[in-house]
């Protein structure tokens, strides 16, 4: 159910994105494959055409069609270029490996439907041949996979798509682990070698770590979206927040105000607000002489606040004062500082900024600092 959950929870983002659509397939495929595997399906679904053991091989194809898909995934992702020569060759494999899968089940003799077709088929060689194809290519799959996902979630930008990336190359790496266990299991009885555990412990360890796996690759994929809502619900309140600051500054620029419209987003509407809001501020500079910037930074000093509070309040009050000044249109100061709005590439940090800038704004202590150096030239 849960993989049939995220399955339709990706299926807009997939419509609309195709870079999306690899991951999409991969959780349909194994949920498919898990649903296949249920008695009530098999009953109406494999058992009229006479088959046994038929789902085994249509849930083992759908594995391997999804391993292929996570493929196409991390490496659009990580390695995008890779795909030109990748693309043929991943279809070429999948296609080559299904045809033997296919070809391997129909030599496996079948007398009657199994519950656990491994099991099943420990020391019966045409039946280890198709396990260890099965088992071969998701190895080879789930490794590169893990590799891809650490890879490009070291320099993955956000720590919610970084965390993401981990769990799920943590995932691939169970997966690859559970079948590096079975195929050991499986060789190991072919040759008539004892193995470490006894068959009903090396099933419970390969549930175990098969169970981790779709675990930590369902946690995966929920992780970075989840970041994305929780950014949007930040940049929503960050935007209420901001508002009251950017409506009263653009009363003494309201030229700086763009025509276009700012988009649905919270993301692009703050961003074009905060573009207005430092464009605002870059006109009020002209404004603010250097004497009320060195009393106002002198001011907030004496406020007992952090650097970070300390520098917002001083910017707050030398501001409030040149806005003061420009709706009453007094003429710029000849002796303004020269420089322009400092604003930070990270977008987030930048976010910080205009809500401390807000909030100082609104400060009492800037208001009193503004009606102190009213009847002075701001």
């Amino acid at each position: 159910m849960a993989l049939w959950v995220v399955a339709l929870w990706r299926l807009p983002a997939a419509i609309r994105i195709p870079r999306q659509r690899p991951l999409w397939t991969a959780f349909a495929c194994i949920a498919l494959a898990s649903t296949i595997a249920r008695p009530a399906v098999k009953h109406i679904v494999v058992e009229p055409t006479g088959v046994n053991n038929l789902a085994t091989v249509l849930q083992h194809i759908l594995g391997m069609g999804g391993s292929t898909a996570v493929l196409f995934f991390v490496i659009a992702m990580a390695k995008p270029d890779a795909l030109r020569w990748g693309r043929p060759l991943l279809y070429s494999c999948a296609a080559v490996g299904s045809a033997l899968l296919v070809t391997f089940f129909a030599l496996t003799p079948r007398p009657t439907e199994v519950h656990n077709f491994f099991e099943a088929n420990l020391g019966q060689p045409t039946g280890t041949a198709y396990c260890l194809v099965f088992l071969g290519y998701l190895t080879i799959a789930m490794t590169i996979s893990s590799w891809l996902f650490w890879s490009y979630g070291r320099r993955a930008a956000g720590a919610s798509l970084r965390a993401g990336l981990r769990l799920l190359g943590a995932g691939t790496a169970f997966g690859a682990l559970y079948t590096t266990w079975r195929i050991a299991h499986m060789t190991t009885r072919l040759a008539d070698v004892p193995f470490v555990t006894d068959d009903d412990t090396t099933q419970l360890i390969a549930d175990l770590v098969e169970y981790t796996s779709i675990a930590l690759i369902i946690l995966g994929n929920s992780v970075p979206a989840v970041g994305v809502l929780w950014r949007s619900v930040t940049y929503r309140r960050a935007l209420r927040e901001v508002r009251p600051l950017w409506a009263e500054l653009i009363e003494a620029a309201p030229g700086v105000v763009l025509d276009q419209p700012a988009g649905r987003g919270p993301r692009l509407q703050l961003h074009r607000q905060l573009i207005e809001i430092w464009d605002v501020v870059l006109i009020l500079r002209a404004y603010a002489s250097a004497d009320l910037i060195a009393a106002a930074q002198q001011q907030a000093q004496a406020a007992g606040l952090d650097e970070e509070g300390t520098a917002r309040l001083a910017e707050a009050m030398w501001i409030r004062v040149a806005w003061l000044a420009a709706l009453k249109g007094e003429a710029p100061h000849t002796d303004a500082p020269e420089e322009s709005a400092e604003q930070d590439t990270d977008f987030d940090a930048e976010v910080r900024k205009a809500l401390g800038l807000a909030r100082a704004f609104q400060d009492p202590r800037t208001a009193e600092f503004a009606r102190h150096h009213q009847e002075q030239p701001a």
